[in-house]
């Protein structure tokens, strides 16, 4: 899994978007932990890339 990779899962008969956030190494067990976020949908937004670029004129958002 990458950041940014969009996962759909079912969870207890329900189709659920996850979205990877990032990741770490649990500092005691050395386990690789993933750190999802629940999408809704409803809620997502389709951004042209120029346009976020718009936003952040110092640096670039994405390659």
């Amino acid at each position: 899994m990458n950041k940014g990779d969009l996962l759909n899962v079912y969870l207890n008969g329900v189709l659920m978007t996850i979205c990877v956030i990032g990741s770490y190494k649990e500092e005691y067990s050395g386990e690789e932990v993933v750190v999802l976020a629940l999408v809704s949908p409803d809620n997502m937004l389709h951004v042209p890339l120029s346009d976020l670029n718009a936003f952040y004129p110092v640096r670039k958002v994405y390659n």
